[in-house]
């Protein structure tokens, strides 16, 4: 069951606020008495519904959990803009699957280039409700989109380990499995030469998932999974 977001204010009660309260107090159809599974940042609860009003519900804190993280790692990833819709999916793909940090790139062949702060919004949005879905620890950091060339010089040099997706490389990106690392995938007509050798440069390593040619929606959901595994 989804677990909802909760201000834990004693060891014993907890608070719902927003929007959540209506999607309790309506559709799931729960009253005073019923019980619920609630989070914060750090653990899981089981509570009992006791007060609940039109934007407000207090819960009685019945016994707690630790949540836990799909990697024991960070897996960091540098997206190139794709379809809108196609992001969407991605992003939620990927927080189920482990991923801690998200940065949206715009690259030379990018087919989106400015990203809205509604867009931005409804991604975190997306974030909190898979990571409530999938019950994991962390919430995943998404960045504002900035172009590659910004990212390699002030975003990159953080990142331990330099990953690149690549077809001719002759690294495969299983031999990072398990290990902090993060990863750079393309848009969908690749990268240019220039920014390959900027890319290059910047200490990324080229790597290779197998010998067929995959979609940047494909490659990122393969290189996350990977990587978290």
């Amino acid at each position: 069951m989804p677990r909802f977001f909760a201000d834990i204010r004693r060891q014993t009660e907890a608070v719902i606020e927003g929007k959540d309260v209506r999607h309790i107090l309506g559709p799931l159809r729960r009253k005073i008495g019923d019980e619920l599974f609630i989070r914060d940042q750090e653990k899981g609860y089981r509570a009992r519904i006791t007060d609940a009003g039109p934007d407000r519900i207090t819960l009685e804190i019945l016994s707690s959990q630790e949540l836990h993280e799909r990697c024991s790692c960070a897996v960091r990833l540098g997206m190139s803009l794709i379809d809108l819709k196609d992001m969407d999916d991605l992003i939620r793909c990927v927080t189920e699957l482990g991923v801690s940090e998200i940065h949206p790139l715009v690259s030379a062949r990018s087919n989106v280039r400015d990203i809205g702060e509604k867009r931005m919004q409804r991604w975190r949005q997306i974030i909190l409700e898979a990571v409530k879905q999938c019950e994991r620890r962390l919430i995943p950091m998404i960045h504002e989109p900035c172009m590659l060339q910004d990212f390699l010089q002030h975003n990159a040099p953080a990142w331990t380990c330099r990953l690149v997706a690549s077809l001719s490389s002759d690294a495969c990106l299983g031999d990072y499995r398990g290990r902090e690392a993060g990863v750079l995938i393309g848009p969908e007509g690749g990268f240019t030469d220039s920014e390959a050798r900027m890319i290059l440069s910047s200490g990324f390593i080229p790597v290779h998932m197998g010998k067929t040619v995959l979609r940047s929606y494909t490659a990122a959901l393969t290189a996350v999974g990977v990587l978290a595994m």
